[in-house]
């Protein structure tokens, strides 16, 4: 496999209409309702440990971070004249915090592991 695309969103905004696999992050903490980190995003340091604060947000990081692996490899495998680039839609409600906190995460470990990520953020302007 050439690369990855891994793509947050809002879901306020719609579901991206290029995702091959969309997965969802809105049971993870939400920095929104902390006021301090109401304002940043999933790029600040600070709110993505709050979004992984707790053992069960660890756990769906590690089972998500399963899930894409096995997703690129069953991909890797696929082969067709009209294959397109892999991509990962993560969401959450406004596509600032809890989505790019997990595709931030995401990507760093993919990348770690050798895997070439291209990391888009479709709406972290939009707030």
């Amino acid at each position: 496999m050439n690369e990855v695309t891994l793509m947050s969103f809002g879901c306020l905004y719609g579901l991206p209409e290029d995702a091959d696999t969309i997965i969802g992050t809105r049971g993870l903490p939400n920095p929104y309702w902390v006021e301090e980190l109401k304002h940043g995003t999933g790029l600040d340091k600070a709110v993505r440990d709050y979004v992984f604060s707790t053992p069960a947000a660890e756990r769906f990081f590690e089972t998500t971070l399963e899930l894409v692996r096995q997703r690129i490899a069953l991909y890797a495998g696929y082969d067709s004249p009209l294959k397109k680039p892999l991509v990962i839609a993560l969401g959450c409600t406004g596509g600032k915090h809890r989505s790019v906190s997990m595709t931030v995460r995401l990507a760093q470990a993919l990348a770690a592991e050798g895997i070439r990520v291209r990391v888009v953020h479709r709406d972290l302007a939009k707030q």
